[in-house]
Protein backbone atom coordinates (compact mmCIF):
# COMPACT_ATOMS: atom_id res chain seq x y z
CA UNK A 1 0.00 0.00 0.00
CA UNK A 2 1.16 3.07 -0.68
CA UNK A 3 1.65 5.64 2.00
CA UNK A 4 0.87 9.53 1.49
CA UNK A 5 3.89 12.25 1.12
CA UNK A 6 5.81 9.15 -0.61
CA UNK A 7 7.81 10.79 -3.55
CA UNK A 8 7.50 9.40 -7.20
CA UNK A 9 10.17 9.48 -9.07
CA UNK A 10 8.96 10.45 -12.96
CA UNK A 11 11.81 9.25 -14.70
CA UNK A 12 10.83 5.41 -13.20
CA UNK A 13 6.98 5.74 -12.24
CA UNK A 14 3.91 7.29 -14.11
CA UNK A 15 2.78 9.62 -11.07
CA UNK A 16 -1.08 9.51 -12.15
CA UNK A 17 -1.20 6.03 -12.09
CA UNK A 18 0.29 6.19 -8.42
CA UNK A 19 -2.15 8.47 -7.24
CA UNK A 20 -4.91 6.66 -8.72
CA UNK A 21 -3.81 3.15 -6.81
CA UNK A 22 -3.92 5.54 -3.82
CA UNK A 23 -7.30 6.61 -4.26
CA UNK A 24 -8.21 2.83 -4.88
CA UNK A 25 -7.03 1.89 -1.88
CA UNK A 26 -9.01 4.58 0.52
CA UNK A 27 -11.68 2.10 -0.34
CA UNK A 28 -12.23 -0.32 2.68
CA UNK A 29 -14.46 -2.76 4.22
CA UNK A 30 -15.21 -0.12 6.48
CA UNK A 31 -15.92 2.76 4.41
CA UNK A 32 -17.04 0.64 0.71
CA UNK A 33 -18.52 4.16 -0.39
CA UNK A 34 -16.75 7.39 0.18
CA UNK A 35 -17.66 11.02 -1.06
CA UNK A 36 -15.85 13.56 -3.63
CA UNK A 37 -15.11 15.20 -0.50
CA UNK A 38 -13.91 12.64 2.09
CA UNK A 39 -11.42 10.97 -1.46
CA UNK A 40 -10.04 14.68 -1.56
CA UNK A 41 -9.78 14.80 2.58
CA UNK A 42 -8.14 11.04 2.94
CA UNK A 43 -5.86 11.61 -0.37
CA UNK A 44 -4.57 15.23 0.37
CA UNK A 45 -4.87 15.92 -3.76
CA UNK A 46 -6.16 18.56 -4.91
CA UNK A 47 -10.40 18.97 -5.86
CA UNK A 48 -9.24 18.90 -9.44
CA UNK A 49 -6.77 16.33 -9.38
CA UNK A 50 -8.87 14.25 -7.53
CA UNK A 51 -12.26 15.25 -10.03
CA UNK A 52 -9.70 14.11 -12.97
CA UNK A 53 -8.63 10.81 -11.65
CA UNK A 54 -12.05 9.55 -10.76
CA UNK A 55 -13.61 10.65 -13.88
CA UNK A 56 -11.06 8.31 -15.93
CA UNK A 57 -11.53 5.29 -13.07
CA UNK A 58 -15.15 5.73 -13.38
CA UNK A 59 -14.47 5.70 -17.22
CA UNK A 60 -12.67 2.85 -17.43
CA UNK A 61 -14.90 0.93 -14.92
CA UNK A 62 -13.04 0.68 -11.74
CA UNK A 63 -15.22 2.52 -9.80
CA UNK A 64 -19.26 3.55 -9.61
CA UNK A 65 -20.04 6.79 -9.18
CA UNK A 66 -24.14 7.64 -7.42
CA UNK A 67 -24.58 10.96 -7.02
CA UNK A 68 -21.37 12.62 -4.97
CA UNK A 69 -20.23 9.25 -3.76
CA UNK A 70 -17.80 6.75 -5.09
CA UNK A 71 -17.28 3.08 -4.73
CA UNK A 72 -15.10 0.32 -6.54
CA UNK A 73 -16.92 -1.09 -9.67
CA UNK A 74 -17.34 -4.91 -10.01
CA UNK A 75 -14.26 -4.79 -12.29
CA UNK A 76 -12.15 -4.87 -9.16
CA UNK A 77 -13.60 -7.59 -7.34
CA UNK A 78 -13.10 -9.47 -10.81
CA UNK A 79 -9.62 -8.90 -10.38
CA UNK A 80 -8.83 -8.99 -7.16
CA UNK A 81 -11.02 -13.29 -7.37
CA UNK A 82 -8.36 -13.45 -10.22
CA UNK A 83 -5.42 -13.56 -7.96
CA UNK A 84 -7.18 -14.97 -4.75
CA UNK A 85 -8.01 -17.94 -7.35
CA UNK A 86 -4.04 -18.27 -8.32
CA UNK A 87 -3.47 -18.40 -4.81
CA UNK A 88 -5.83 -21.10 -3.89
CA UNK A 89 -4.51 -22.86 -7.08
CA UNK A 90 -0.85 -22.69 -5.58
CA UNK A 91 -1.67 -24.09 -2.00
CA UNK A 92 -3.77 -26.76 -3.27
CA UNK A 93 -1.48 -27.59 -6.19
CA UNK A 94 1.51 -27.87 -4.03
CA UNK A 95 0.66 -31.52 -2.30
CA UNK A 96 0.35 -33.22 -5.45
CA UNK A 97 2.83 -32.20 -6.95
CA UNK A 98 5.35 -32.44 -4.64
CA UNK A 99 4.05 -36.28 -3.97
CA UNK A 100 4.25 -36.27 -7.85
CA UNK A 101 7.94 -35.19 -8.07
CA UNK A 102 8.40 -37.50 -4.87
CA UNK A 103 7.37 -40.48 -6.84
CA UNK A 104 8.50 -39.86 -10.15
CA UNK A 105 11.84 -38.15 -9.45
CA UNK A 106 11.28 -35.93 -12.26
CA UNK A 107 10.46 -31.88 -11.49
CA UNK A 108 7.04 -30.67 -11.66
CA UNK A 109 5.78 -27.63 -12.75
CA UNK A 110 2.51 -25.43 -12.33
CA UNK A 111 1.46 -22.75 -14.61
CA UNK A 112 -1.27 -20.09 -15.44
CA UNK A 113 -2.44 -17.94 -18.60
CA UNK A 114 -0.83 -14.78 -18.47
CA UNK A 115 -2.17 -13.01 -21.77
CA UNK A 116 -0.38 -14.68 -24.85
CA UNK A 117 2.05 -16.54 -22.20
CA UNK A 118 1.93 -18.62 -19.09
CA UNK A 119 3.58 -17.96 -16.03
CA UNK A 120 5.40 -20.31 -13.77
CA UNK A 121 3.43 -20.15 -10.45
CA UNK A 122 5.15 -23.13 -8.64
CA UNK A 123 7.88 -25.43 -9.28
CA UNK A 124 8.88 -28.81 -7.37
CA UNK A 125 12.33 -30.51 -8.08
CA UNK A 126 12.04 -33.97 -8.21
CA UNK A 127 14.93 -37.19 -6.97
CA UNK A 128 16.44 -36.67 -10.28
CA UNK A 129 20.15 -35.84 -9.87
CA UNK A 130 19.52 -33.65 -13.20
CA UNK A 131 16.83 -30.79 -13.14
CA UNK A 132 15.58 -28.99 -15.79
CA UNK A 133 15.48 -25.89 -15.42
CA UNK A 134 13.99 -24.28 -18.21
CA UNK A 135 11.03 -22.61 -15.99
CA UNK A 136 11.46 -20.71 -12.54
CA UNK A 137 8.95 -19.65 -10.28
CA UNK A 138 7.61 -15.96 -12.21
CA UNK A 139 9.29 -16.83 -15.28
CA UNK A 140 6.72 -17.41 -18.48
CA UNK A 141 6.83 -19.22 -21.57
CA UNK A 142 4.79 -18.50 -24.87
CA UNK A 143 1.31 -20.73 -24.74
CA UNK A 144 2.01 -22.45 -28.38
CA UNK A 145 5.76 -24.35 -26.47
CA UNK A 146 6.14 -26.70 -23.53
CA UNK A 147 4.42 -29.12 -21.34
CA UNK A 148 1.93 -26.78 -19.30
CA UNK A 149 1.89 -24.07 -21.22
CA UNK A 150 0.35 -26.38 -24.65
CA UNK A 151 -2.07 -28.20 -22.35
CA UNK A 152 -3.70 -24.69 -21.28
CA UNK A 153 -3.74 -23.36 -25.22
CA UNK A 154 -5.55 -26.48 -26.25
CA UNK A 155 -8.12 -26.48 -22.83
CA UNK A 156 -8.54 -22.80 -23.61
CA UNK A 157 -8.09 -23.12 -27.43
CA UNK A 158 -11.45 -20.75 -28.12
CA UNK A 159 -10.51 -18.09 -25.74
CA UNK A 160 -6.67 -18.26 -25.89
CA UNK A 161 -5.74 -19.21 -28.95
CA UNK A 162 -6.66 -15.92 -31.16
CA UNK A 163 -5.50 -13.59 -28.84
CA UNK A 164 -2.17 -15.36 -29.34
CA UNK A 165 -2.59 -15.32 -32.62
CA UNK A 166 -3.33 -11.68 -33.04
CA UNK A 167 -0.73 -11.32 -30.68
CA UNK A 168 1.98 -11.04 -33.29
CA UNK A 169 4.31 -13.87 -34.77
CA UNK A 170 4.71 -16.73 -32.29
CA UNK A 171 8.47 -16.96 -31.67
CA UNK A 172 9.73 -19.60 -30.14
CA UNK A 173 12.81 -19.24 -26.92
CA UNK A 174 15.29 -20.51 -29.71
CA UNK A 175 14.56 -17.59 -32.43
CA UNK A 176 12.28 -19.31 -35.07
CA UNK A 177 8.76 -18.62 -35.76
CA UNK A 178 6.44 -21.27 -35.24
CA UNK A 179 3.74 -21.65 -37.85
CA UNK A 180 -0.17 -21.88 -36.94
CA UNK A 181 -0.41 -24.96 -38.98
CA UNK A 182 1.87 -26.32 -36.46
CA UNK A 183 0.35 -24.79 -33.17
CA UNK A 184 -3.01 -26.07 -34.93
CA UNK A 185 -1.08 -29.69 -34.65
CA UNK A 186 0.07 -29.66 -31.10
CA UNK A 187 -3.18 -28.39 -30.15
CA UNK A 188 -4.93 -31.26 -32.25
CA UNK A 189 -1.98 -34.37 -30.97
CA UNK A 190 -3.04 -32.75 -27.42
CA UNK A 191 -6.24 -33.51 -27.27
CA UNK A 192 -5.94 -37.06 -29.35
CA UNK A 193 -3.71 -38.19 -26.59
CA UNK A 194 -5.28 -36.24 -23.33
CA UNK A 195 -1.93 -34.61 -22.40
CA UNK A 196 0.35 -31.86 -24.39
CA UNK A 197 3.93 -34.06 -25.39
CA UNK A 198 6.78 -31.18 -25.93
CA UNK A 199 9.93 -32.22 -27.03
CA UNK A 200 12.88 -29.98 -27.21
CA UNK A 201 10.58 -27.10 -28.41
CA UNK A 202 12.12 -24.96 -25.38
CA UNK A 203 15.46 -26.39 -24.67
CA UNK A 204 17.88 -28.88 -26.48
CA UNK A 205 17.92 -32.59 -25.29
CA UNK A 206 15.01 -31.72 -23.16
CA UNK A 207 11.00 -31.84 -23.10
CA UNK A 208 7.85 -31.77 -20.75
CA UNK A 209 3.95 -33.79 -20.84
CA UNK A 210 1.48 -31.36 -19.42
CA UNK A 211 -1.91 -31.36 -18.32
CA UNK A 212 -5.03 -28.84 -17.46
CA UNK A 213 -6.36 -28.00 -14.37
CA UNK A 214 -10.04 -27.32 -13.84
CA UNK A 215 -12.34 -25.11 -11.38
CA UNK A 216 -15.91 -26.15 -10.20
CA UNK A 217 -17.14 -24.43 -13.62
CA UNK A 218 -14.91 -27.00 -15.80
CA UNK A 219 -12.66 -24.11 -16.86
CA UNK A 220 -9.26 -24.11 -16.75
CA UNK A 221 -7.35 -22.29 -14.46
CA UNK A 222 -4.07 -23.64 -15.28
CA UNK A 223 -1.83 -26.26 -16.19
CA UNK A 224 0.99 -28.77 -14.31
CA UNK A 225 3.70 -30.32 -16.53
CA UNK A 226 6.56 -32.88 -15.73
CA UNK A 227 9.91 -31.84 -17.35
CA UNK A 228 12.64 -34.49 -17.73
CA UNK A 229 15.50 -35.02 -20.41
CA UNK A 230 13.85 -36.24 -23.52
CA UNK A 231 15.23 -39.58 -23.33
CA UNK A 232 13.74 -40.21 -19.98
CA UNK A 233 10.09 -39.26 -21.12
CA UNK A 234 10.36 -41.24 -24.00
CA UNK A 235 11.34 -43.96 -22.28
CA UNK A 236 9.17 -43.38 -19.03
CA UNK A 237 5.94 -41.85 -21.29
CA UNK A 238 3.01 -44.29 -20.59
CA UNK A 239 4.00 -44.14 -16.50
CA UNK A 240 4.99 -40.54 -16.68
CA UNK A 241 1.84 -38.91 -18.72
CA UNK A 242 -0.85 -41.00 -16.64
CA UNK A 243 0.70 -40.07 -13.57
CA UNK A 244 0.80 -36.58 -14.98
CA UNK A 245 -3.05 -36.64 -15.72
CA UNK A 246 -4.07 -38.27 -12.61
CA UNK A 247 -2.77 -35.37 -10.81
CA UNK A 248 -4.24 -32.69 -12.69
CA UNK A 249 -7.30 -34.40 -11.98
CA UNK A 250 -6.68 -34.28 -8.43
CA UNK A 251 -5.71 -30.78 -7.99
CA UNK A 252 -9.01 -30.09 -10.42
CA UNK A 253 -10.95 -31.99 -7.39
CA UNK A 254 -9.33 -29.98 -4.95
CA UNK A 255 -10.41 -26.75 -6.89
CA UNK A 256 -14.09 -28.20 -6.66
CA UNK A 257 -14.03 -29.90 -10.34
CA UNK A 258 -16.53 -32.91 -11.15
CA UNK A 259 -15.54 -34.70 -14.19
CA UNK A 260 -18.66 -35.52 -16.47
CA UNK A 261 -20.37 -38.80 -15.55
Amino acid sequence: MFEPGVEVDPKNHVASVVKAVRLLELFTDGEPSLSFGQLVELSGFSRTTTHRLLGTLELVGWVDRSGDRYRLALRVFRLGSTAVSGIQLRHEASHVMSELAAEHGEDVYLVVPDGPRAVCLERIEGRTPVHVMVLDIGKSLPLFVGGGPVALLTARENDLLPALLASGPCVAPDGHVVSHDEIRRRIDETRSLGYSRSMEDVTQGVGAFGAAIRNAQGFAIGAISLGALKSTLEEREAELSTALVAAADRISARMGWVPPS
